[in-house]
């Protein structure tokens, strides 16, 4: 999103219209609703469709499904146990090789973690 907004600040990107934002809202809530999701539910962790959407909109690259896989985890993992799941990655090594290999994953370079 914070490239999205860079380029309306620099004029690269307009705003879609008032008329189409209110109507895209609408739209929104509406399948919301239709498929029985609460409103408390809006911003959620995990709604990788909606980041995916957003994604295409922006003519921007979706999430790595290695990103989408240790967020599920993660979420998962802090319902177990909030005070110490960051502190176990096990279960997640072999994902986190792979997210350790993309280039998104860190500007520190390989010496930043320690497998």
């Amino acid at each position: 999103q914070a490239k999205w907004v860079a380029q309306l600040l620099s004029g690269k990107r307009k705003l879609p219209s008032e008329e189409e934002m209110t109507k895209s809202i609408k739209d929104f809530y509406i399948s919301r609703d239709v498929a029985g999701i609460p409103k408390h539910y809006t911003h959620e962790i995990g709604e990788f469709e909606y980041c995916d959407r957003y994604a295409d909109y922006m003519e921007f690259p979706h999430l790595e499904e290695w990103r989408k896989v240790l967020c599920l985890s993660a979420v998962k993992n802090s319902y177990a146990n909030l005070e110490t799941y960051r502190d176990s990655y096990y279960d997640d090594y072999e994902m986190l090789q792979v997210a350790h290999q993309s280039p998104h994953f860190t500007q520190l370079g390989d010496h930043a973690i320690a497998l």
